[in-house]
């Protein structure tokens, strides 16, 4: 199946030359290829816009589980290995990841400081079921065998292996001082103690934490404040260098070009500026003044988005992550994903009322099309097909599930990868040769 959709897209996007032609095309490809049912009336929700778009969502850490085994063990097309430390033998595992393991099915979308509870009430289900045999005569016993034993056993199997990947998960980030992280990328999505998380993150680069993970890091930073001052580009770039090496000149190279990791330029009207307050006070108090403007310089498009979109929810106490109220949690309550929470304003309102504002400055193109002639949206369209061009993360699929069941609809997804902070930083950095 995923071999057949890359296919699909791969064909729509070389034959379709505008938006409302991939939706059309995409529409007969559907329908040719059984995807969806002729019979059944859907909602195709085309959400098109370039690559860079929303790099702050994968540059996030993932906290829902399938993110997290994604992001530690790697999930290829569908499947994932766990090794021995996992199946606490000498020999590595492959299984496939969906919802024919009833296990992984039912944790897939949680937060993970949900799951090992689950797992544990799993287990005492499943020894209760075990536990039905004694007793039973003979005919009991044969239809236990034939009917429910083999099932309990694949179950079981799953059960033992979910447990195993939560241990290794935990002690990985343990040792990454997760909830450290998490503090810190909360703090620059909500745009608070910014020097405070800087200060962290010269911490994690002059520790050799992980090469990727100071990157990813540093690509937050920059993101959300829409590049980085003069000053602290140069110290925060030089740092790296010196921990992991010089060849990581060509790495800033490419993600200055991509947009991740930027450097914030003055502007003529803060030239002028800083040459009126040279002449009225020291060069030590002119570099201060300058740091203060150059982070006015530009305002972050991330912010005005966000305010404008709610991506920061606003709660009152602790978010609640066992009964979460919105799609939030698949960030621990710190933040929506763009595309998502776009896509809850369209369902919700019926319309693209209201975001022209929001799309202009991604500079992005969105509409919706419909398999009828009719243009408004209708209620009696509960499945929404819902098209990533550029890749999506575990973490956006679980946040829009989340919304599915909330207003009643079901999404299918097509995308052309599955991706996260650790594979598109990795395309971009150069190692030794």
């Amino acid at each position: 199946m995923p071999i057949l959709l890359f296919k699909l897209i791969s064909q729509l996007l070389l034959t379709a030359v505008c938006c409302k032609c991939i939706v059309k095309k995409l529409i007969i490809l559907l329908l040719s290829t059984r995807l969806i049912e002729k019979k059944v009336q859907y909602q195709l929700m085309c959400y098109l816009g370039l690559p860079d778009v929303d790099y702050i969502t994968p540059m996030c850490s993932q906290v829902v589980y399938e993110g997290l085994v994604d992001d530690i063990f790697r999930i290829k097309c569908g499947s994932v290995e766990f090794g021995p430390e996992v199946t606490s033998s000498d020999r590595s595992v492959k299984i496939l990841l969906n919802s024919q393991d009833k296990v992984f099915g039912e944790i897939r979308n949680e937060h993970f400081s949900n799951v090992f509870s689950f797992l544990s009430q799993k287990a005492r289900n499943l020894q209760s079921q075990y536990d039905k045999r004694r007793g039973m005569d003979i005919k009991q016993m044969k239809t236990f065998v034939s009917q429910e034993l083999k099932g309990l056993k694949q179950e079981h199997r799953m059960l033992s292996l979910h447990i195993g990947a939560c241990e290794s998960i935990m002690k990985k980030k343990t040792k990454q001082d997760f909830q450290e992280l998490l503090k810190t990328e909360h703090s620059l999505l909500e745009g608070f103690d910014i020097r405070e998380c800087i200060n962290l993150i010269e911490e994690h680069i002059n520790r050799q934490v992980s090469p990727i993970e100071s990157l990813r890091l540093l690509c937050l930073l920059s993101l959300t404040e829409n590049g980085l001052i003069a000053k602290d580009y140069r110290s925060l770039k030089t740092q790296y260098l010196q921990s992991y090496g010089s060849e990581h000149l060509l790495t800033f190279s490419n993600l200055k070009r991509a947009g991740l990791l930027t450097e914030q330029t003055p502007t003529e009207a803060l030239t002028a500026v800083e040459s009126r307050v040279g002449k009225l006070v020291t060069d030590k108090a002119v570099g201060k003044l300058t740091d203060a403007f150059s982070s006015l310089a530009k305002k972050s498009h991330f912010r005005g988005i966000s305010k404008k979109l709610g991506l920061i929810p606003r709660v009152d106490g602790d978010y609640d992550l066992k009964t979460p109220r919105d799609m939030a949690y698949v960030f621990s309550g710190a933040y929506i994903p763009l595309s998502c929470k776009i896509m809850e304003h369209v369902l919700v309102r019926k319309s693209w009322a209201g975001l022209e504002e929001v799309m202009r400055l991604l500079n992005n193109i969105e509409f919706s099309e419909q398999l009828t002639e009719r243009n408004s949206f209708q209620d009696s369209y509960r499945t929404i097909v819902v098209v990533f061009l550029g890749g999506c993360t575990f973490s956006e699929i679980s946040a829009l599930r989340f919304l599915g069941k909330e207003i009643g609809y079901r999404f299918v997804f097509l995308t052309t990868a599955i991706t996260n902070s650790a594979r598109i930083l990795e395309s971009m950095t150069e190692t030794k040769s």
